[in-house]
């Protein structure tokens, strides 16, 4: 007679080859799901998802607009005082992307790596709000932010801080200026 651990032991023994193929198969199936690709969040690659949100929106149409101007008028005000103090020796650069004129040190970070990645996004969406670049080779001078009001906002001075930093270790020198209105003059802001 067979008591409770003799009957899981019979129910083992002859189901035993079943259950290793079904270990098998998951196995199986976990491996192909990695080759296949990243899944977006319904579970379809990314890769082959051709009706993504935004593309979706963009055939419906009317999904952007144009920007009248590249820059505000206190900008725009600065762009021309930056002219008349530094056109002749400097070409000025409005909006410059940070991660095109500082990248991270691939002698420490290879690219691709997790820390590349993250040194990377960290700065890629950021602008200069002026560049300026000698005239005859075009090498980097000074990157120049103008600290409007906006940069007194807790992200914004954040962001400043971190900018401060990336400057500094990169070796990009940032200088932080404010428009003095009534008399069109360029102040230097102490930090």
């Amino acid at each position: 007679m067979l008591d409770g651990l003799g009957i899981i032991e019979v129910v083992l023994q002859s189901l035993w080859p079943a259950l290793l193929v079904l270990i098998a198969i998951f196995v199986l199936k976990i491996i192909l799901k990695n080759k296949t690709g990243k899944k977006n969040k319904k579970g379809r690659g990314l890769e082959d998802d051709k009706e993504s949100l935004s593309s979706a929106l963009l055939e419906k149409g009317n999904a952007y607009v144009g920007n009248e101007f590249l820059m505000t008028p206190t900008e725009r005000d600065f762009y021309r005082v930056l002219e008349r103090k530094y056109g002749e020796e400097y070409y000025i650069f409005a909006q410059v992307r940070v991660a095109d004129v500082i990248k991270p040190n691939v002698k420490r970070y290879f690219s691709k790596t997790r820390e590349y990645q993250a040194l990377f996004r960290q700065i890629s969406q950021w602008h200069f709000d002026y560049l300026l670049c000698h005239k005859e080779d075009f090498r980097i001078h000074c990157a120049i932010e103008l600290d409007d009001p906006s940069h007194q906002r807790d992200d914004r001075q954040r962001r400043d801080r971190i900018l401060n930093r990336v400057c500094k270790d990169s070796g990009i020198d940032l200088q932080r200026r404010i428009l003095n209105h009534e008399n069109k003059k360029i102040e230097v802001i102490s930090e």
